[in-house]
């Protein structure tokens, strides 16, 4: 047999035995609530944002984020008007699913270093939209750094199960 002819039937039999995998598109959001309007954003948010960004990144998954947002109080509706605008972004940049955590600071006590008492982590399907899950998570406290990325990038673990 020769060579060409062997190369093209392992061309041929790689093709079919290629398991297709599917990469999506993640887009994230991370509201603050209970903050001091004039605070830059907390450290806390900027540990929940990367435990999630890295966890989906290391599945995966293609990531995107929208600046972190603070509103006075936790938001009624499951995607608040004000992150209307990030979650047409995602739309319009093609994303698949949009990620909103919610950090509630209210009562957090220390504000020089706040942690949040609360975080819902809520997945919508971008298109056609859709909710699909909310998981809530306590604080734990004053949890040092590490102990807080790791519990974002449980939390990250445990939502990541609904994007398919």
């Amino acid at each position: 047999m020769s060579f060409t002819r062997r190369f093209f039937i392992f061309i041929g039999v790689s093709f079919f035995t290629v398991i297709p995998l599917s990469a999506h598109t993640v887009s994230f959001m991370v509201v603050e609530t209970g903050l001091q309007k004039d605070l830059p954003a907390a450290q806390s948010s900027n540990l929940w944002e990367s435990g999630l960004l890295d966890v989906f990144f290391d599945s995966g998954h293609i990531v995107s984020n929208s600046p972190i947002m603070r509103l006075p109080v936790k938001p009624a509706k499951r995607l608040p008007d004000e992150a209307g605008s990030s979650f047409n972004e995602a739309k319009s940049g093609g994303a698949d699913y949009f990620v909103l955590a919610l950090l509630d600071y209210q009562g957090a006590g220390d504000m020089s270093h706040p942690k949040p008492k609360q975080i819902s982590l809520r997945v919508f399907k971008v298109n056609p939209y859709r909710f699909i899950a909310e998981e809530q998570f306590s604080s734990k406290g004053n949890n040092p750094v590490a102990e807080e990325l790791n519990a974002a990038k449980e939390a990250a673990k445990t939502i990541i199960q609904h994007i398919k």
